[in-house]
Order: C-alpha cells, then sequence, then structure tokens
C-alpha cells in the first residue's frame, strides 16, 4: 500500500507562542509522507514576534518544513501562496494555533476513496470555549454527508476547511482560497466548492482542536460582521442560481421580521430574482411556493429550519435552500 503523499499549508502571523505546538503536530503525523508550507506574514505595522525567525531556524535542521515570505495581503493570500508551491495529490491546511492527533491526516486519507475529492472532519475546541461555539460546532459536526454540507452552506460553513484533505487538483480548480469579497476566506471557499459541485464528506470523528481566544478574527474581524457574511452567502447564491446561464429559477423568499426584511432589499439588489415573498413563524400553516419558483427560507435555529422543512409538501423539500 502506497503512502499518502501530502502538503500541509501553514499561514502564519504572530503566532510565536502556539506555532511550535502545530509544526510539532504536523511533522509528528503517523503513515503520511508530508511536507509542510509556512508563509510568514508580519503584522499591520510591520513588526514580527519571531514566528518567522523560528520557523527559518527549524528549517534549517528539517528538510519537510519550507517557509516562505507573505504578501502582507492576508490569510486567503498566504494560502494561495502556499498552494502554488503545493507538488503532492493531497493538499491540508493547519492554522498556526490549532492542534492535532497523530493520526489525522492517515484517516482522511484513507477515507478520501475515488467517488471524493475532500474530506474534512469533525471540530473540537479549546482555549477560551463558550457555550455559543459549542453550539456552533455541534450543528457544524452534525452534517457528516456531502449532501448536508452542500445544504447548509448558506447557513453557515458546514466544516472548518482546515480539518480537511482535499485533492490538489481540485483545490485547483475551484480557485484555490482567493476571496471575491470582504468577507472570510472560509465561507467563500465552501461557496465555490459547492458551486463547482466537487463532492465532499466528513469523518464522524473529531481529528482537529479549534483554539479560541480574544484575538481570534471569527470574534474580532470586520470580515466576520453580519452584513459581509450575508453578502458573501448572497453573491454565492447569485452565482450558484445563474451558474448554467440560462434563465434562473425565482426565489420565494420565506423568513419574518427584521430578517425577512433585510434579506429581500440585499437579494434585490444583488439581482437575484424575487418571485414573492412571505412571513413564516413555527405552528402557522406553511406559505404555498410561487409557480415556478422555489424556497429560500431564512432562518437562524436549526430547530425552526427542521420543522419548516418537515411541514413542506415533498416536492418542495427537493427544492428548498436554507440561508441564516
Amino acid at each position: 500500500m502506497n503512502t499518502p503523499r501530502c502538503d500541509v499549508l501553514l499561514p502564519v502571523r504572530e503566532a510565536r507562542r502556539t506555532l511550535p505546538w502545530a509544526v510539532r503536530d504536523i511533522l509528528t503525523q503517523e503513515h503520511v509522507d508530508l511536507r509542510v508550507i509556512a508563509v510568514v506574514d508580519t503584522a499591520s505595522d510591520g513588526s514580527d514576534d519571531g514566528s518567522g525567525d523560528w520557523l527559518r531556524a527549524t528549517a534549517r535542521s528539517e528538510r519537510r518544513l519550507q517557509v516562505l515570505e507573505g504578501s502582507g495581503q492576508g490569510a486567503a493570500a498566504a494560502l494561495d501562496l502556499a498552494l502554488a508551491e503545493a507538488r503532492a495529490p493531497l493538499v491540508s491546511h493547519m492554522e498556526a494555533d490549532d492542534r492535532c492527533p497523530p493520526d489525522r491526516f492517515a484517516r482522511l486519507a484513507a477515507a478520501l476513496h475515488d467517488g471524493l475529492d475532500g474530506v474534512t472532519s469533525r471540530a473540537a475546541q479549546f482555549g477560551a470555549r463558550t457555550a455559543g461555539m459549542r453550539r456552533y460546532l455541534d450543528w457544524q459536526n452534525g452534517l457528516l454527508t456531502g449532501e448536508a454540507m452542500s445544504r447548509e452552506r448558506f447557513v453557515e460553513i458546514p466544516a472548518l476547511h482546515q480539518t480537511g484533505l482535499y485533492r490538489r487538483t481540485a483545490l485547483e480548480s475551484v480557485g484555490g482560497y482567493r476571496v471575491s469579497g470582504p468577507w472570510p476566506v472560509d465561507i467563500d471557499f465552501w461557496l465555490r466548492w459547492f458551486e463547482h459541485e466537487r463532492p465532499v464528506a466528513k469523518l464522524p470523528r473529531v481529528l482537529y482542536r479549534w483554539r479560541q481566544h480574544s484575538r481570534q478574527s471569527t470574534r474580532s474581524g470586520a470580515a466576520h460582521s453580519l452584513d459581509n457574511l450575508r453578502a458573501a452567502k448572497i453573491a454565492g447564491l447569485a452565482r450558484w442560481l445563474g451558474v448554467d446561464g440560462h434563465q434562473p429559477t425565482p426565489l420565494h423568499l420565506v423568513s419574518t421580521g427584521k430578517t425577512l426584511e433585510t434579506w429581500s432589499r440585499a437579494l434585490t439588489e444583488t439581482g437575484v430574482m424575487l418571485a414573492t415573498q412571505s412571513a413564516w413563524r413555527p405552528g402557522e400553516p406553511v406559505p404555498q411556493r410561487s409557480p415556478g419558483s422555489r424556497f429560500l427560507a431564512v432562518y437562524g435555529t436549526p430547530a425552526v429550519r427542521e420543522r419548516y422543512a418537515r411541514e413542506l409538501a415533498k416536492e418542495d423539500r427537493a427544492g428548498l435552500i436554507f440561508a441564516a
């Protein structure tokens, strides 16, 4: 049996305290032939906390570590720079403040059969853990099939993209890690992945530990604002609806209150065709779909989304799109 070959992309920015643990977790992986491609970006003020010096010193005695100088343009640019240097057929990603067990890549590679272009895993939080993040990961970790991940991709990211192992050719075919707007790389990545209909699955096992701390971009970065996340979803939705070049199917928007108003306005401004819109709350009769349209239901609570889907007719469920 051939040993899987993998290049691991490692964007680094002011991570000196946690970086050695992340690098060690990669280099001590079992039953894989891997290389780490680290990209060092300096802070916005041009400073470096010593991460680059540590990586370059380590690389002098560790042939599996390659260190590149970043452009200072952020995570997406750093990942694309590393991807351009990748030569292995399989590519993964590690954040410089996260951890993973030694069997991570071997298990992912074993699950990456001919019918898949990527395999992700469940994730667990550590550090400054919160109840809100636990609920988020519980939802995300429950999406184990490609179908489930695709169905929920306009709600939030259906997996931490850094948990995955991907075929390099598939990553390149969807455009790598480029970002088409002022939103995070992870949501843009998954929207493009499913827009190109790339098959993926998720192992029902925690193989990635996601560090939580007050400075992480998911808590404080402007790219993760609700307005920017909504704009990313709507841009992806617009591309997907028009992907075949034909007249797009109009949407019947269903939500409630301020969310209904905000999404209706944003969809119209983006050029997405709305057949009509309906307000719906649990306990009320579900709206009848406008002829020739498909439902877009925008609800932030999983239980509400599940109840809405249960109450739809079978033919309406088949074309249902969820968002949040």
